[in-house]
């Protein structure tokens, strides 16, 4: 076997039964047959194969819960081939006309500005996500057509209409633009087709093994736990985890799938050399190689043969530019702001929120996007109810020890609460005035005078030293002895998570990370006993994000053919230790996964465990 080039060719085979595989979407027709129940209308659907929650909510203009609620056996059984579910019909209250969004913002901007409420909007728009961008169309709510609030344009921005261009091209367009807009519904070309899973399909991988004077790998769990550190068995696990995949694909799917792997590391002449292999072939992807300087030179040929190229590794913003056939795996630090503010608006909508970032002048730009984010999803007034606030009574009258007595009393946010009064109307509502606030690390007196206590205090502490870090969890914790605070760490605190544990509990810290492995997640230690059995040793991280990376781009050529480029936005399949949600910035530019992993410490269970604020489709 040749120290350059490994070359490994595999044919048909038997079904793959491991629950891995992604779900397929297919055009949905809306059901013929209707009945009547206590003078309700209902569709009576029959589930074909590919159909999703999802695409059946957008179909009917309705949401995944109503048909859950309708459906009881969804939640017990999952959405099944040949069940026969029932959906409301839904009868349109009021008209509405469809507005071409001039300004990328949040969607909830965009309804103030309406003044239409979000469950009219979103029973018209199902599909739409937490923003808006330029050029998408949308159904407002409204008896007769009305006029918006103009929105200033930026003179020379110009969008780019896809809906022109096949999805998969990789045509660059003239000109350049400052807009990329993905067509709103899925393209036709973007469904599972039984033909392009019958296809042959040409892989490289480019991985750094150093074969360079090695006779042979010795993977024994004796020999892996001796050189685990050294640079064969840095990336071996990469190329190991890759491998489950393709096992997987072809042994039990039945993928026809040519694979070749090729030693590449950080001198340009292996990447050079690989260049000249992949010459004599027709590769459908290209995976590699993992380090800057070997990638330019393969990217180039690449670009040349109109070939898809995943980097695996880099964070660099820079290597999607001008560069429509690359694929960056890594999320920019950029791409958290979204992120975070959407975690504010799903999960902590009445918290009062603020930010102390302790002002590294390198990430300036950064915060300052996160403050506009942020301003933007916290709402001008939130509404708590009498009965939540009693039970911050008395989680407060617990801390004192007071027994089964209750403070008669409580102060927040400048009004005082009578607890009897409270508990005369639990249903009774109370308006507090909101805003989103920003500090430095040195006014962390300030902010803790602006806690409230009758409602979530949500703090996101933005900065990359371990002093800001311990002054933070240090001096907040005793205010979280008495306020209910939920600390979100940015943009690395994962460096910091054995940082005074106890701490981080008692503040349900959440995480973000471009990775995270579940270990109570079935799947994962299904493949944890697979690696096992066939390699001798334990999976590290470099295994899960080999065999993730496979496993995504196998199955979406497997899927979609030769336009699988193209899809790509369009599929969010389950993986091990992250996702992929790929966008990009501007029409000439590679697809860039935008996706971070949110992970919480749970007091209860005195564990971390995954956040996830998404629908399977966006």
């Amino acid at each position: 076997m040749s120290k350059k080039l490994i070359a490994v060719c595999i044919w048909f085979g038997l079904l793959f039964v491991a629950p891995m595989a992604a779900l397929a979407q297919v055009p949905i027709e809306r059901s013929t047959e209707i009945i009547t129940i206590s003078n309700k209308q209902y569709y009576m659907h029959h589930v074909k194969q590919g159909e999703t929650l999802y695409s059946l909510a957008r179909t009917y203009l309705v949401t995944e819960d109503e048909i859950k609620r309708l459906n009881p056996e969804i939640d017990e059984l999952g959405l099944q081939t040949g069940m026969v579910i029932g959906i409301p019909v839904v009868q349109a209250s009021q008209g509405y006309f469809v507005y071409t969004v001039q300004e990328a913002e949040r969607t909830r901007k965009l309804l103030r500005r309406f003044d239409v409420s979000e469950e009219d909007f979103r029973r018209l728009n199902p599909s739409v996500g937490s923003e808006v961008f330029v050029g998408q169309k949308v159904l407002i709510p409204s008896d007769e057509p009305v006029t918006p609030t103009p929105v200033a344009q930026e003179p020379d921005t110009l969008v780019v209409q896809t809906t022109e261009q096949p999805a998969d091209t990789l045509v660059v367009p003239e000109e350049p633009t400052s807009v990329f807009v993905l067509p709103e519904q899925r393209p036709d070309t973007c469904y599972p087709s039984p033909q392009n899973a019958r296809r042959h399909y040409r892989v490289a991988l480019l991985v750094p093994l150093y074969l360079d004077g090695i006779d042979r790998i010795d993977t024994s769990k004796e020999r892996a736990e001796k050189t685990k550190n050294s640079r064969t068995m840095k990336f071996l696990q990469f190329y190991e985890g890759f491998m489950m995949a393709v096992d997987s694909m072809t042994q039990r799917k039945g993928m026809n799938l040519d694979l070749t792997v090729i030693d590449v590391h950080e001198n340009v002449s292996s990447a050079q050399t690989a260049v000249s292999s992949l010459q004599s072939e027709q590769v459908d992807l290209i995976v590699g190689p993992f380090f800057s300087k070997s990638f330019a030179v393969v990217e180039d040929y690449a670009l040349r043969h109109h070939i898809p190229i995943v980097n695996p590794m880099s964070e660099r913003e820079s290597i999607v530019v001008d560069a429509p056939n690359v694929i960056k795996l890594k999320p920019s630090p950029k791409t958290m702001v979204s992120q975070v503010a959407d975690l504010i608006t799903t999960r902590y909508p009445q918290a009062k929120v603020s930010l102390i970032s302790d002002g590294h002048l390198a990430d300036t730009a950064l915060i300052a996007a996160l403050e506009h984010a942020l301003d933007s999803a916290v709402a001008s007034e939130v509404m708590v109810t009498n009965g939540e606030i009693v039970e911050r009574i008395a989680a407060e009258s617990r801390r004192r020890n007071m027994g089964k007595r209750m403070l008669s009393t409580m102060e927040a946010e400048g009004q005082i609460f009578s607890t009897k009064a409270l508990q005369e109307d639990p249903e009774g509502k109370v308006y507090f005035e909101n805003s989103f606030q920003s500090f430095s690390s040195s006014e962390i007196d300030a902010f803790q005078k602006d806690l409230s206590s009758a409602r979530d205090n949500v703090l996101i502490a933005f900065g990359r030293d371990i002093v800001f870090a311990t002054k933070i969890l240090n001096t907040i914790n005793k205010s979280a002895q008495k306020f209910p605070i939920t600390l979100i760490g940015l943009p690395s605190w994962t460096e910091f998570d054995n940082l005074l544990v106890p701490n981080l509990l008692n503040m349900n810290a959440i995480y973000f990370d471009d990775h995270f492995v579940d270990y109570n997640d079935s799947l994962t230690l299904a493949f944890v006993d697979g690696f096992r059995a066939k390699y001798q040793s334990e999976p590290l991280d470099y295994a899960f994000e080999g065999f993730d990376v496979g496993w995504y781009f196998l199955n979406a050529l497997a899927q979609y053919g030769p336009q699988a480029f193209g899809c790509l936005p369009y599929e969010h399949m389950p993986l091990l230790h992250t996702r992929y949600y790929f966008t990009k910035s501007r029409y000439q530019d590679g697809l860039e996964n935008r996706y971070w992993n949110m992970y919480q410490y749970d007091s209860r269970s005195v564990e971390l465990k995954p956040i996830w604020i998404y629908q399977e489709e966006e």
